[in-house]
């Protein structure tokens, strides 16, 4: 079995660790271009609406729509927001050994792998 010839594409996208995974750096890259002015509250908004999105537009490609399609699709989009977070909370420097309940962390900026959940 040889190696893929693509990343993403359509059909990989609208997976759940597709989707998951593509919300998961979308959040990473945007809390670390944005540094300390994007709160751990604003990522976990920005990654819910676009769990929404990408479940959403995943319903678009059925053919046949009805109101079933939607309902999974609403609920496709907290399982890809919850897939996502725990992606973050397995990547993050910080877990749950290493956090100390009175100290809170004092390191630089933030970053790709910090924990936004």
């Amino acid at each position: 079995m040889g190696l893929p010839n693509d990343f993403y594409t359509v059909s990989t996208l609208f997976t759940l660790s597709g989707s998951s995974t593509a919300i998961w750096i979308i959040t990473g890259v945007l809390g670390d271009l944005f540094k300390s002015k994007m709160k751990k509250t604003a990522k976990k908004w920005v990654a819910l609406t676009l769990s929404f999105v990408f479940a959403f537009v995943g319903a678009t490609l059925i053919p046949e729509k009805s109101i079933l399609v939607w309902v999974v699709a609403f609920v496709n989009g907290f399982l890809i927001y919850l897939t996502s977070v725990g992606l973050n909370t397995i990547s993050s420097k910080e877990n749950a050994r290493t956090r100390h309940p009175v100290r809170p962390n004092r390191g630089g900026g933030s970053s790709f792998f910090e924990s936004w959940w």
